[in-house]
Parts: C-alpha cells; sequence; structure tokens
C-alpha cells in the first residue's frame, strides 16, 4: 500500500502552489528543448556534417553567448559536453579537432579544454534482443555501466551515430532494448543525450516528406524523444551550406522552433556556424569581443526654426510668364492664393 507521503510525491494537484513547487523542481534545460535526463536525436543523411554540427554544439555549450547556432540560451552557463564519435572513432576525428584548435583563440582553447572532451570506447552499448543473457550481452551491459560512469562528470552527451553505438541491435525489432540503454544512460548518468541517427532511405533519397517519424526505425525510441533536428543541404540553392530544422520540438513555443530551415555555413577551419560575430568570439582574443558588437548611432535630428524668415528673391531670373503668373488675383501661382492661404491659416 503506497503510504501518505509517497501519494501526495506522484500527485500534483490543480493549484497555484503544486504547480509552482513542481515548475522550481523541474529539469534542468541544458538545449532548448532537451532537459538533463532526457534523449533528442539530431537525423542527418551521410555527409551532411553532422559531426562537425555535434562540435559546434559543443562549442556554443560551453560559451553560450556566441550563439555559434542559436540552440542554447545566451544567458545559461557554461556547459560540459562529452562526444562519442564512435562511428569515425577518435583518431579518425583527430585531424579536425587539431584544425579547429588551430583556429581558436588562446583564451578560448584554455577554456573549451575545460568543457569538451571526447570518448574514446569502441564497444557497443547494447545488442540484439535474441542474444539477451550472452557473452556480447554482457560486454554491452559493461559497456553502458563504464559510459555512464564516465558521463556523470559532464551535462550533454553526444553519440555519433546510433547504429554503431547499439552494435548488433536491430532498429525495428530491438527498439524497446535501444530505448531502455539510451534513458538508462541519460538517467543515471543525469544528463541530456543527444543521438546522432540516419533517416529513412525514402526520406534521404526525398521521396517521404520530412517529419518527426523520419529517422530510420526506432517507433518506440523516436516517439518517447521529444526534439529532433533534421540537418540536410539545398544542392541547387545553397550548396555550400547545411540546412537546420526542427522537425520535433514537444517543449518548445512555436516562436522558438525553427521551422523553416536555417542556413548553417562553414568557416575556413571547418566550424559549423550561424552566427558570425559568434564563430569571431571563438576565434579571437576575448579582449576584442567588446569590439565585435555592432554599435549604433544616433540619427541627429535637423532642427527645425519656429521663427519666420523672408527670402529674396531675384525677380530678373523670372521670364514674363511667370512674372505675369505671379501677379494674377487668383489660381494656384500668384499673390492671391498666397493671400488666401495666409488668411485661412491665421484664422485657424
Amino acid at each position: 500500500m503506497i503510504s501518505e507521503i509517497q501519494d501526495k510525491q506522484n500527485i500534483i494537484r490543480f493549484s497555484e502552489t503544486d504547480v509552482e513547487v513542481a515548475l522550481q523542481s523541474s529539469r534542468e534545460t541544458i538545449l532548448k528543448g532537451l532537459y538533463r535526463g532526457a534523449v533528442g536525436f539530431v537525423i542527418a543523411p551521410p555527409d551532411t556534417g553532422k559531426s562537425f554540427f555535434c562540435m559546434s554544439i559543443a562549442y556554443e555549450l560551453a560559451q553560450p553567448n556566441s550563439q555559434l547556432l542559436g540552440l542554447i540560451e545566451s544567458d545559461q552557463p557554461p556547459l560540459k559536453t562529452l562526444i562519442w564519435p564512435i562511428e569515425d572513432t577518435v583518431p579518425g576525428i583527430l585531424p579536425r579537432i587539431k584544425q579547429h584548435l588551430a583556429a581558436f583563440s588562446i583564451e578560448i582553447k584554455i577554456h573549451l579544454e575545460k568543457y569538451v572532451a571526447f570518448y574514446g570506447e569502441e564497444e557497443a552499448i547494447c545488442c540484439a534482443g535474441h542474444l539477451q543473457n550472452s557473452t556480447e550481452e554482457t560486454k554491452a551491459y559493461l559497456a553502458l555501466q563504464q559510459l555512464i560512469e564516465k558521463a556523470r562528470n559532464y551535462d550533454l552527451v553526444v553519440i555519433d551515430t546510433l547504429r554503431d553505438a547499439t552494435g548488433s541491435a536491430d532498429e525495428v525489432k530491438d527498439d524497446y532494448y535501444i530505448k531502455t540503454a539510451l534513458e538508462k544512460l541519460a538517467k543515471e548518468a543525469d544528463v541530456a543525450l543527444l543521438v546522432v541517427h540516419h533517416p529513412t532511405k525514402e526520406v534521404a533519397r526525398g521521396k517521404e516528406i520530412i517529419n518527426s517519424v523520419a529517422g530510420s526505425g526506432l517507433s518506440s525510441t523516436l516517439s518517447k524523444s521529444k526534439l529532433h533536428i533534421y540537418l540536410d543541404r539545398d544542392l541547387k540553392n545553397h550548396p555550400d551550406s547545411i540546412r537546420m530544422r526542427h522537425i520535433k520540438a514537444n517543449y518548445l513555443s512555436a516562436d522558438q522552433q525553427f521551422t523553416k530551415p536555417r542556413l548553417l555555413h562553414w568557416s575556413k577551419e571547418g566550424i559549423l556556424f550561424q552566427n558570425e560575430i559568434g564563430l569571431q568570439m571563438l576565434t579571437q582574443d576575448l579582449k576584442e569581443i567588446g569590439k565585435l558588437k555592432p554599435k549604433t548611432q544616433k540619427r541627429k535630428r535637423s532642427k527645425i526654426s519656429l521663427e519666420p524668415i523672408i527670402i529674396d528673391t531675384d525677380k530678373s531670373l523670372l521670364s514674363e510668364e511667370s512674372k505675369k503668373l505671379a501677379e494674377q488675383a487668383e489660381g494656384p501661382f500668384g499673390k492671391g492664393m498666397a493671400d488666401q492661404l495666409t488668411e485661412m491659416m491665421n484664422k485657424n
């Protein structure tokens, strides 16, 4: 029988007090729309720059006011990211890491060293359902526990990609086991988990509409997740850029969602960014940051004199026809109309 105390903990009454307490104890936001303890997805076709995208997320989390991608709140404190590049492996991404390091200022390098790290394990954290209670399942369990322990010191964990991290598990048949492993990692390590995944072949080929079920398989896992970011390329109109959009963002208001694709650009060092000033904040000395903000100049308003002034006219410049029009008593050109207007203004 559930005690009265336990019952109160599981019930939120329809009252301002209960709602306020629940809001204050709600989970911490790591990315816009992704809380600590929850799982989100980055879905992208091959050769879209998804690994570079994940690295830019880590840079933005470490330096929130840069708004490099615009995926986090600018006023939140710096947060730590652990990237697991299991598809390319750490040795495989070392060249791009080295290239990025060469772009950053000395101050930023020191700062990022505290907030960004890479996980080098290559053992899968899940296996096929028919292999449960086998040696492979034991290895997967130990690998998951090890990742949980390492992840406890971070705020966001990125798995790149899911297919490699789940080993022999099938995206359709073993959806339940994959979902269980991801949720266990997010909750027990107390981190937000962002998982890189491929879309279905039909979506990747442009034969199906991109939506919240664009990911390959994983119907239950994708349904439980509340944030999906989709990346692709528009080779016809923007061949040198990457497009980013939300295809599922349950915890974001309509004005916060990227329903229309946002263009991401490449720096010469291979860094993906949306905000050019944010990129400069990472690649220039911190003392120069203040100079990067656009200055707004106040327009000088011309002073209009209210005092009447007399302008001398040179009638020698007028033609004979103009002189006759100026002397006429009526009509829009002459002295007569000017006198009428003056009289009307004086009455008002």
